[in-house]
Formats: structure tokens, sequence, C-alpha cells
């Protein structure tokens, strides 16, 4: 199994793996137990590289700040998104296929909004809203051959709020995905995070998609509650 694993701004590939230890290996022992070897984890890094400032004392301990489009803006438009999402739709055309996706943040952001290009008949919805001054269909999934993911879990991430961007939520998106939140994140607030949960589907008709929340920040939770809530969602995806 291959699982993409998608950081947030100002992160790395690296960083969010060395984040990520604790859960990476509860998903191993989780789905695989006696041969963890099977579960394969990808970490790629973003194309944009943030701008730094602050002291030199600071400065010397920030390295590989990276992001999926050029700004860390949540509320507005998102320069460079088709340059992020290409980085993505090579990872998935090279490295994959892939399962499914677990994002951190602006990663998460990502993460749905692969999950929803992946999806069949997504151009069309473009291609409606793209008559009302929404975006095109990324050129780099047109060409891509990749099945839709069978699952996300998508850690305090968010929608875009834009009109532009219409066209990845409406109609919602299918692919089943776990939202995560922090109780005491003040990065992305939870309404913006409950933008992207109500434009997902539920497992059923009626029920709303999984929403956990961990009682920590903005980060990715270590409680043994929230590591085995992902393991058990992501194996009841496999099967």
């Amino acid at each position: 199994m291959k699982l993409l694993m998608i950081h947030g701004s100002r992160q790395s590939g690296e960083l969010l793996r060395a984040k990520s230890q604790a859960m990476e290996k509860l998903i191993r022992q989780a789905l695989a137990p006696q041969r963890s070897e099977t579960v394969d984890f990808h970490y790629p890094t973003a194309p944009f590289a943030l701008e730094l400032s602050g002291p030199p004392s600071i400065l010397r301990d920030l390295h590989g700040q990276w992001a999926w489009w050029q700004s860390e803006s949540i509320d507005g438009v998102y320069p460079g998104l088709e340059t992020g999402l290409e980085t993505l739709a090579s990872v998935l055309k090279e490295e994959g296929p892939f399962d499914g996706a677990i994002g951190f943040s602006q990663g998460a952001a990502v993460a749905a909004m692969v999950a929803s290009l992946l999806e069949g008949n997504r151009e069309d919805a473009f291609s409606n809203s793209e008559r009302d001054g929404g975006i095109a269909y990324p050129t780099a999934f047109s060409t891509l051959d990749h099945s839709p993911l069978k699952f996300v879990i998508s850690i305090s991430g968010y929608a875009a709020p834009h009109r532009g961007y219409h066209a990845f939520y409406h109609p919602q998106i299918r692919t089943p995905i776990l939202h995560i939140l922090g109780s005491s994140d003040t990065v992305v607030e939870e309404h913006a995070s409950m933008k992207l949960v109500e434009s997902c589907q539920g497992e059923e008709d009626g029920i709303p998609p999984l929403v956990i929340y961990h009682p920590g920040g903005h980060v990715i939770p270590s409680g043994k509650r929230e590591l085995a809530s992902i393991a058990y969602f992501i194996k009841s995806k496999l099967n």
C-alpha cells in the first residue's frame, strides 16, 4: 500500500516525515503487523520556497520552508496553485498509484483538491465553473492516468473559499475523508475547516463526514485515540 503524505506551509517532506513517526508506526502495525515494509509512505516537497524574515539567530534554525502555492493565504486567491498541483500530479504518475493521502494544514487542503480532481466527471464541473470565472481543470491532471483515492486524512484542513475554486467542491467530494481538527487551533480556525467538511459527502445518505477533535492546537496529533482512529479509518477503506 502507498500513502501520499502532503506537508503544510513552511514545512517540507522531510519535516513532515519527522513529525509523523508515531502515526507511521501505528498505521504500519494496524495494516501490516507481520509485513510492515508493505506500507510505503511518500513525502514530496512543495515547489515554492517561502521567503524568511527575522533575526539572524532565528533564521539559522529555519530551513526548507516550502508551500504548495506562493502565499500563505487561506481566504484569498492562491497564486501558483496549478504548479503545486502539477508537482503532485508528477508524484502520482512516477511513484504511484497511491491508495490514499494524508495532509496537514495547507497540505490537507491540497489533498482534498487532489482527491476531487481524481474523481470521475470532475472536468465537467470545472468546465461549467470556468464560464463563471473559475479556474480551468489543471492540465497536469487531464492527462494523468490514476484511479480515485480510496481515502484522505485531513488534519487541520480547509476549503478554498474563493469562487474561482468552486469546482473542487461542487459537486461535493465523494472520496471518503476523515477530518481531524485541533480544539485549540488558532492557525486554521474551526469555521475554515468546517467549510471543507461541508464540501464532502458523508459515508451514507443523511450522515455527515467524520470529524474528530483532539485537545491540541495546530499540530499533528500523537494521542492514542486519534492515531487509532486514523488507522481504523484507513483499514476500513481497504477492505
